[in-house]
């Protein structure tokens, strides 16, 4: 009887460990960028992946104020290629 509860405490364990671990990837690892949406600005939830590949292409910057923008417009096309 007490394997079993010992069985049954670690599965919950490392489910738990699983879904914290999710979570920190998901949304720690993420930025609110700005975009422009009908001429209106949004702000958009962005992984740190696509975010830094946006940025090695040209398709992010810093405006004025430190906030991270994106330089073309919600559902254009983005950068393919470094601008240099």
């Amino acid at each position: 009887m007490q394997n079993k509860t010992i069985k049954i405490v670690v599965v919950s364990f490392f489910i738990l460990l699983g879904v914290a671990l999710f979570s920190y990837g998901t949304f720690i690892h993420s930025t609110e960028i700005t975009t422009q949406v009908q001429g209106d600005s949004i702000t958009v939830n962005k992984m740190e992946r696509a975010l830094v590949k946006d940025a090695s292409v040209g398709g992010v910057e810093r405006d004025k104020s430190g906030q991270i923008k994106q330089t073309y417009k919600q559902g254009e096309k983005p950068p393919e290629t470094c601008s240099t």
